[in-house]
């Protein structure tokens, strides 16, 4: 029951999330009115109109709506075209670096491509909706006012398209148009739709009227979809494993069992394929996914993660060690798995992946063995716990609760001992960074560590090991966003 409320909740606050950056639903007849600019109000879900290959907006400058970039220079409000340049006679220097503005041209399309087995028959239905401002910019008493813009709902468009190789059609009275092409491939035919604007928009207009007829010539809350009919969706073609660096293909083999059945071109691509009814295709401007649970239980004695147990009068070696052991043995099984993989890239792209994992241990291992033979370490590690111990009981609202490491920040912190408190490892220049979902505990690993190197720093060095020891950079402006 408290999971369906959750679900809810968190479905109504996507729901609302995508009404405010795309707007209303395709075919939804809202007639609500604004004096606010669409493109400022909706800045999701946009065909923008074509614009000169020559010309551009700057989304850096605070009126990037009015001001034109012509001919990749700025054009000032001061500069009426009969300025001398730098570097031409009349100007004051012979010669000058040319200032690069970030040059943008919002996009004026949108589509996706998937690949069919067999015969092909499909219907593709666009949507959208466009706004149009009032006539007037002034008030009954002559008076300006803020321009007020209304809803115009499109009507659908369809389209069917069957064997063939390409096909174009206007729709909304030439405001748009559509666009399927197919090409033969090994598995089947690729089959790309797109939907595109082909209304213009020129900078030469009177500036008052800029944003209106910018807005005017756009396309909102568009919404692109195709029903395969007749043919086999099958998974869209894997880039050729020839083509991919280290990291690509270890990618590839991570994510093996994510089938991908269409990429979209301008926004992601949503999908239902099955084999009962038939397979449906849609652009999706906010993309959604469900992002699994992590489980962060130990497989072991989980007396090892418990911080008090870890801050006593003696160091828990033998738990430690029996903790890494623990880690060894998951990292040796999944070497197994990489050398059962058939093709000799995967082999080589597992044990790249499984090399790393035993890196990990014999950190592990190094850390465990320095906090054996060094007081210091020792010392500094049971307080560092206990200083964690503490905070978290501060806040805890909760008594006799047993507070613990997750697994794998205590393998951050045994990790990490030796190339902290040493300058000698050859890890000492390597950046350790923990990749875990958000409220997992990252925050809780660094501060360990660098609870740890406060204390050992006044243990090992003394009066001299004060002063600045750790540099912190916190995204505080994203974190409270999320």
């Amino acid at each position: 029951m408290a999971r369906d409320l959750y679900v809810d909740g968190r479905e109504r606050l996507v729901d609302w999330l995508e009404s405010q950056l795309i707007g209303p639903t395709a075919g939804t007849d809202d007639r609500r009115e604004f004096d606010r600019s669409p493109l400022e109000r909706y800045p999701v879900g946009v065909l923008h109109p074509l614009e000169s290959e020559e010309r551009g907006i700057d989304p850096a400058s605070e009126a990037s709506s009015d001001r034109p970039f012509p001919g990749g220079r700025w054009q000032d409000d001061d500069d009426d075209g009969d300025t001398p340049r730098d570097g031409e006679p009349g100007s004051s220097q012979e010669k000058v670096v040319p200032v690069r503005r970030r040059r943008y041209v919002p996009p004026s399309s949108v589509g996706f491509s998937f690949c069919v087995r067999g015969a092909t028959s499909l219907r593709i239905e666009a949507s959208a909706a466009r706004y149009e401002a009032d006539s007037e910019d002034r008030g009954t008493e002559g008076r300006f006012r803020r321009r007020r813009y209304r809803r115009i709902v499109l009507d659908p468009e369809t389209m069917c398209f069957g064997d063939g190789h390409r096909e174009r059609r206007r729709i909304w009275q030439g405001r748009a148009g559509i666009d399927v092409r197919a090409r033969v491939h090994g598995q089947g035919t690729i089959v790309t739709v797109t939907l595109f604007n082909r209304q213009t928009f020129g900078w030469d207009e009177d500036p008052r009227l800029r944003v209106p007829k910018r807005v005017a010539s756009s396309l909102f809350q568009v919404r692109l979809e195709c029903l395969v009919e007749q043919g086999e969706v099958v998974d869209y073609p894997r880039v050729d494993p020839t083509l991919l660096d280290d990291e690509e293909r270890e990618l590839e083999l991570q994510y093996r069992d994510r089938r991908i059945f269409a990429v979209g071109h301008g926004a992601a691509v949503d999908w239902q394929v099955d084999s009962e009814e038939p397979a449906c295709i849609r652009s999706d401007f906010l993309p959604r996914a469900e992002t699994p649970i992590v489980s962060v239980e130990s497989r072991g004695d989980a007396k090892v993660l418990e911080l008090e147990h870890l801050a006593g009068a003696d160091l828990p070696v033998d738990l430690l060690l029996g903790f890494v052991e623990e880690y060894g043995n998951w990292a040796r099984n999944r070497c197994e798995d990489a050398d059962r993989l058939e093709e000799r890239a995967d082999r080589e792209a597992g044990r790249r992946i499984t090399a790393r994992m035993r890196e990990a241990e014999d950190r592990m291992r190094d850390g465990v063995a320095w906090l054996a033979r060094d007081r210091n370490a020792a010392l500094a590690f049971r307080l560092a716990n206990r200083a964690m111990l503490r905070q978290m009981e501060r806040f805890d609202r909760k008594r006799d609760t047993i507070h613990r490491w997750r697994p794998f920040q205590l393998g951050f912190l045994l990790a990490s001992i030796a190339s902290t408190v040493s300058e000698d490892p050859p890890h000492r220049e390597s950046l350790d960074l923990i990749w875990f979902q958000t409220g997992g505990g990252k925050t809780e690993a660094y501060l360990g560590l660098i609870a740890f190197l406060l204390v050992w720093r006044r243990l090992h060095h003394g009066r001299s090991g004060g002063g600045t020891a750790v540099f912190m950079r916190y995204t505080l402006r994203l974190l409270t966003r999320q």
